[in-house]
């Protein structure tokens, strides 16, 4: 690791010189669903004009290194088209004006999903009463 963090020597392997595989807003699962609920409570107090816009900019960078492939294959289309939905109303043009609602809808979605993940890996989970 170099001691000038946050540049490209710190992706360089000390031990072979070779670059390793990088993210910038982050490569997995579970882990790119986090970081997606992780902006549940950002930047709720814009004005309702620009909120849902801005909320998806900015939590739907998770989604796009999302490996649905490594999910159970009954949730796979579910992925899909949560992420899908998420980046389009993040970053697609021209699309309709999302809404507190279509956040909302988003974050729960994204509970719901790591929930079956677990159940599909034989974790016991229990939904809870305030989440």
């Amino acid at each position: 690791m170099s001691a000038i963090s946050g540049t490209k020597l710190d992706a360089i392997s000390p031990a072979n010189n070779e670059e390793k595989e990088r993210s910038q807003f982050g490569k997995g699962l579970c882990y790119c669903l986090a970081l997606f609920l992780a902006h549940a409570e950002r930047i709720r107090d814009l004005p309702d004009e620009i909120y849902a816009g801005t909320w998806f900019n900015s939590a739907s960078d998770h989604l796009y290194e999302l490996h649905v492939e490594s999910a159970p294959p009954h949730l796979r289309d579910r992925l899909s088209r949560f992420r899908d939905r998420c980046i389009d109303f993040g970053h697609g043009f021209p699309t309709p004006d999302p809404t507190r609602l279509n956040v909302d809808d988003a974050i729960q979605e994204a509970k719901d999903l790591v929930r079956l993940i677990e159940e599909a890996n034989g974790v016991p989970v229990l939904k809870g009463d305030w989440e």
